[in-house]
Parts: C-alpha cells; sequence; structure tokens
C-alpha cells in the first residue's frame, strides 16, 4: 500500500512525540508499503527519513484551521494514496478515502479551552461546533480508529456509537533517554520542588495543585511547585490566582523548556503531580516515572490506567485529598522510594515498538476494507 501519515504537528509536545515515535518504530519493522509523511515547512527539520520506502513531503497547513478542511482535502486527493493515518482527529470532512485515525482524548469535546473573556470567548467557544463533527464523522465513517488507552476505546464505543472491532488500543510509551540532562541555572534557586510540565488549560486542574499547596501548610512552607510549559493566556491567569492565594514565591512558572531542561527538571523534583480531571493517556507522568520520580496523580479517566500501582493517588475534585497525598510522599521517603521503584518498573510495561506493530496491523485490516459502518 502507499500510505500517507499526517506529521503536521510534529511540533506539538505530546501529539509529535507519538507522531515520531511511529515513524521511527515503522522504519524499522515495515519494509514493505510505501510511506509519504506530510509534514509543514516550519518543522522540516525534526524528522528525516531513514529507509527508503519513506518520504517527506510538504504539507504547510495548519492543524485545526479551515485550511485543512479545503486545501489539505484536495492534497490528499492529489497524492492518489490507498490510505491516510491522521495521528490526531482533525480530518477533512469531505475526505471519502480510507483513513485511520487516532482519538488521543476526548478533551476537546468534553472540556472547553477557549481563551479570553465575553464575546471574544464566546466566538473561540463557537469554534468546538466544526469540530464536533469532525469528530462525530470520525467515529461513524472512518476505517480504523486508533485509541491511547481502553478508557477512550471504551469512550468511543458507549458514548460515541463507534463499533467495538473497529476501535483497537494502541498504548503509547516512552524513551528514558530521550535527551541528555540540560542545565537548569537559568531558573533560579529551586529547591525542594513539586513538578508539573504541560499546558494548563482549565481541565489540567492545576488551580487544586495550588489550593493544595496552601494545605500543605507551614510543614511544608519550603515546598515549591515548579510549572513548564508554553505561556500563555491559561498561564498567566493561573500565575494571577497563586499571587492571590500568596504563593507567589512557592510557585514558579519557566515556560516553555528543552527536553534536556525538561529531563533535568524530572530529576530534581521530590514528585510530579498531575491533577487533570480528563486524560487520554497522562504520558508526562510516565516521563516522570522513567526518571525515577514518585508520582501522585488524580483518580480521574485513563490515569489508574496508566500509571497502576505506581502513583499515588487522589480525589480530583479535592484540594485536600491532594494535599494528604502529596504530604505522604513529601514525607515518608519510604513511601516515596517505593513509587520510584515501582514506576521504573511500570515503564516497562509500555513500549513504542508494540505501538508501531499494533498500527500497522490496523494499516492492514483498513486496506483489507475493514470500514465502520455508520451508526444509526
Amino acid at each position: 500500500m502507499k500510505i500517507a501519515i499526517d506529521a503536521r504537528m510534529l511540533y506539538w509536545t505530546g501529539i509529535g512525540r507519538y507522531t515520531k515515535a511511529l515513524l521511527d518504530e515503522l522504519e524499522q519493522i515495515d519494509a514493505e508499503n510505501t510511506y509519504v509523511v506530510l509534514m509543514r515547512k516550519a518543522d522540516w527539520g525534526l524528522w528525516e527519513p531513514t529507509a527508503p520506502n519513506f518520504t517527506k513531503v510538504e504539507a504547510s497547513v495548519n492543524p485545526y484551521t479551515l485550511g485543512e478542511q479545503w486545501a489539505f482535502y484536495l492534497q490528499l486527493r492529489a497524492l492518489g494514496v490507498d490510505l491516510v493515518h491522521f495521528t490526531a482527529p482533525n480530518t477533512p470532512l469531505l475526505y471519502q478515502g480510507r483513513r485511520v485515525v487516532t482519538i488521543h482524548d476526548l478533551t476537546l469535546v468534553d472540556y472547553d479551552t477557549s481563551r479570553g473573556r465575553g464575546l471574544a470567548k464566546l466566538l473561540r467557544s463557537a469554534k468546538r461546533l466544526p469540530f464536533r463533527l469532525v469528530f462525530w464523522n470520525n467515529t461513524r465513517f472512518a476505517t480504523q480508529l486508533l485509541a491511547d488507552t481502553d478508557y477512550v476505546h471504551d469512550q468511543l464505543v458507549e458514548r460515541f456509537g463507534a463499533k467495538n472491532g473497529q476501535v483497537r488500543t494502541t498504548l503509547l510509551a516512552v524513551d528514558p533517554n530521550v535527551a541528555e540532562p540540560a542545565p537548569i541555572e537559568r531558573f533560579g534557586a529551586l529547591g525542594r520542588y513539586v513538578f508539573y510540565i504541560g499546558n494548563v488549560y482549565p481541565y489540567k486542574n492545576l488551580i487544586s495543585t495550588l489550593l493544595a499547596m496552601v494545605a500543605l501548610g507551614e510543614a511544608h512552607e519550603d515546598v515549591k511547585m515548579v510549572v513548564a510549559g508554553k505561556r500563555d493566556a491559561f498561564s498567566a491567569e493561573l500565575e494571577r490566582e497563586a499571587a492571590q492565594l500568596g504563593l507567589s514565591e512557592r510557585v514558579k512558572f519557566v515556560g516553555y523548556v528543552s527536553d534536556g531542561e525538561m529531563i533535568s527538571l524530572y530529576r530534581g523534583a521530590a514528585a510530579y503531580v498531575n491533577p487533570s480531571l480528563s486524560e487520554g493517556f497522562g504520558l508526562q507522568g510516565l516521563e516522570a516515572m522513567a526518571q525515577g520520580v514518585p508520582v501522585v496523580a488524580s483518580k480521574a479517566s485513563c490515569l489508574p490506567e496508566v500509571y497502576g500501582e505506581a502513583a499515588e493517588y487522589f480525589d480530583a475534585k479535592d484540594a485536600g485529598d491532594q494535599a494528604a497525598a502529596l504530604g505522604r510522599v513529601l514525607e515518608d521517603k519510604a513511601r516515596a522510594d517505593k513509587l520510584r521503584a515501582a514506576g521504573l518498573e511500570r515503564v516497562k510495561a509500555f513500549s513504542w515498538r508494540r505501538m508501531a506493530e499494533q498500527t500497522l496491523k490496523a494499516y492492514e485490516a483498513a486496506g483489507e476494507g475493514q470500514v465502520t459502518e455508520p451508526k444509526g
């Protein structure tokens, strides 16, 4: 088959890691199919093919734009491929060819991530309506659907009517050696800290961690919180919330960090915290485990499925419970050491190679014409 892989989001943190890992592994295991990897010109240096059956093709249409509904659709038609793998559910509605679509999570369906206030926020919220239509179209008509976890798999079947046989769980993984540790002196003296990396949309529930920091009280006044990730309207709002709670000196927003700095920040943390209300996988918690960091996480959505017994859990909607969970890890060295050991073992249950092998099976099934039927 001639297969196109949509790699226009290589520059994104989570989807980018997934897509690059998939490409690297497919090059190792599949010499039979021909692959066309669609990339934005701006990302041209992020990945280079090493196998002769893989070719880069420019597709400089930004994701989640009107352009991909027409210009990207026309490009896909012109390619004349047998199958397209969309690595996220932002697919052109007009495209009728065989396709495999990866559904990483349900957050854009269930939660509003619109920036701004008042009318500006309302107008941005309206953009969710076209995405809901695209998402619905995928669950009904995609040839094969890939889910990051059984949690997402079951949600697609139970809530959106996808056929069970057309949805495959392809668990993600982490590379413990993704980068060499890099100096982090530019962030100043961090001391003892709890770490979080990623976006800070409201559903990520970081406000609960700020409240937990307050609830930890005087016994842990020396413990800081370090938040890494792109600075935007949501991080600015969270920073204002921290100031109002009197946490300006204890919560440090360091912005974007390199992979090497990320590794150093993981390794220096007393704990990694994931308070999210909804995740499709929770990759950063697994990354923390791979670096020997105890993980404290909410019980919400797929996180217990992914982290297993290797995390200290709390009720996502109870800041006091989160404070108690953090306190147990910060105060009890034996508990923290047990979580470190369990985390290092837990990481071994996940494999990028296995994910790529399962994805290749989905390509083969799609090539044989196993098409999802419309749901009544």
